[in-house]
């Protein structure tokens, strides 16, 4: 149980790095005007960056999952037990509330920028001369995050398969696909493919009456789960023919 509490707890300080740093870089480049093109990039590697960080930090004792969806799709490929799953969850969760409130704190109290998600404008229609999400806007993006979920969570699930790669380079290979899903998604829906790094900022930001990302959380609460259950099944189709061969 000891040894189990270490991975919780693993996931836990994962996640707030996560949420602290990466979510720090986007909303400080925002407000320091990197441009458009800078702010891209270096948010994309933001995030993908964290995650070789913290695999080399933290894979060795939990999987350095960060990442409800990433969880479910474990799950669903048998790597942890339901028991752990939960608390995986739920360290991801508080993880993600504890690095968004440090990140408040060296922003003096600005709760109202912590880079929650929203829908971006590229997915909006003009109505009466203002942007609006429709909600053919909504389902757009629901369907942006399932695809760069999915992509996201497949790649996880190839690298670290323990039967076919000794997994050293897994954390750089992740980093670099977390990056990439960001390159694509910052336009559409500011990413996510992270239930609890989406849920904090959103709940964080409607303190100060910032309900936007409050409003749309679940599409990124709901997609990114949905695209890495897909992914854990497509691969399972995927590898069933090796995997009976592995068995023979």
């Amino acid at each position: 149980m000891k040894e189990n509490w270490k991975k919780y707890l693993a996931e836990c300080v994962g996640t707030a790095v996560l949420t602290l740093v990466a979510c720090g870089v986007a909303v400080i480049g925002q407000q320091y005007a990197l441009g458009v093109g800078g702010w891209w990039v270096a948010t994309s590697f933001a995030f993908g960056l964290v995650i070789v960080a913290m695999a080399y930090s933290i894979g060795n004792i939990s999987g350095c999952h960060i990442n409800p969806a990433v969880s479910l799709a474990m799950l669903i490929r048998k790597q942890i037990s339901l028991k752990d799953f939960c608390f995986y969850v739920l360290a991801q969760t508080v993880g993600a509330f504890i690095g968004s409130l440090f990140l408040a704190l060296c922003l003096r109290g600005n709760f109202g920028a912590l880079g929650g998600n929203e829908v971006q404008d590229f997915l909006k229609v003009e109505v009466d001369g203002v942007l609006v999400a429709d909600v053919w806007s909504l389902l757009a993006a629901f369907f942006v995050e399932v695809l760069l979920t999915f992509v996201f969570v497949i790649a996880i699930l190839g690298v670290t398969d323990k039967r076919y790669h000794d997994g050293k380079h897994a954390g750089i290979v992740i980093g670099l696909v977390l990056a990439l899903v960001h390159l694509m998604g910052l336009g559409f829906t500011g990413t996510s493919v992270n239930p609890a790094r989406s849920l904090a900022p959103a709940v964080l930001q409607a303190i100060t009456g910032n309900t936007t990302s409050l409003t749309q959380v679940w599409i990124w609460i709901l997609a990114p789960l949905a695209g890495a259950a897909l992914a854990a099944v497509v691969y399972g189709l995927l590898t069933k023919g090796k995997e009976e061969a592995k068995a023979e």
